[in-house]
């Protein structure tokens, strides 16, 4: 299992959002170049980054993302990525994994995306009370979570980021009954991200959901309740 810290971009900042509510960003740094070459001297593998605004179809920050990975910062990318273009101009550039979420409903763009990129395209299930939610996780798609991710792996998907908006934020901890009904899925690569809030629940994930590959954490180390070196020695 590997730790993947997050950086969330609107207007070229590093902010996190109370699930997913843009009204609740709180501001963490002015200089994401600076924090994403702080995770990567901590030990970080890869970083997950997300463009806001993309993700609300108000503008992108493309700039700032191709500074991250022209410095040789690995990073997985989900926000906006709504155009095959886009998508190859994303990978053509360095990004090593896209995360499509919203667009995922489309079977034949997401068909298009895994067979020309295969692995390095994962989807987002970003889930709301058991529903799949688009749009920045502001509309319902019309799938509930379950049928969307048979779906997912129907059409080729073997890498899923799972995000449970509820705890997104919240530092509450992780709801590990519904994490744990996912190992039922057993084509697919998990990557979970929602309410990790501390080394014990990192632990917890380690020993208690072996099927998970990776773990998000965000808020909780701008909030210093986590410190990302001891977080990847506790994976290991």
């Amino acid at each position: 299992m590997i730790v993947i810290p997050a950086i969330d971009l609107l207007k070229n900042k590093v902010v996190r959002l109370k699930r997913g509510e843009r009204k609740s960003a709180v501001v963490y740094s002015n200089d994401p170049l600076s924090v994403a070459k702080r995770w990567l001297g901590s030990g970080a593998k890869l970083i997950h980054v997300v463009d806001l605004d993309a993700a609300f179809g108000n503008g992108d920050n493309m700039n700032v993302i191709k500074k991250i990975v022209s410095c040789g910062i690995d990073i997985e990318l989900g926000g906006g990525i709504r155009s095959f273009d886009k998508a190859k101009d994303l990978i053509d550039s360095g990004v090593k994994r896209l995360v499509v979420g919203s667009k995922a409903t489309d079977k034949e763009f997401l068909r298009k995306l895994i067979g020309e990129f295969g692995d390095k395209i994962a989807a987002g299930v970003d889930t709301l009370n058991g529903k799949f939610m688009t749009s920045g996780w502001q509309e319902y798609s019309g799938y509930n979570t379950d049928e969307f991710m048979v779906y997912l792996i129907d059409n080729g998907i073997k890498w899923i980021i799972y995000t449970d908006i509820t705890k997104d934020g919240t530092l509450e901890g992780i709801n590990t009954e519904v994490l744990r009904s996912l190992k039922r899925f057993k084509e697919i690569n998990f990557i979970i991200s929602g309410g990790i809030s501390s080394l014990d629940d990192i632990k917890k994930i380690k020993d208690e959901l072996s099927f998970v590959k990776g773990v998000i954490i965000g808020k909780s180390l701008y909030e210093k309740n986590i410190d990302l070196e001891e977080a990847i020695k506790i994976s290991q």
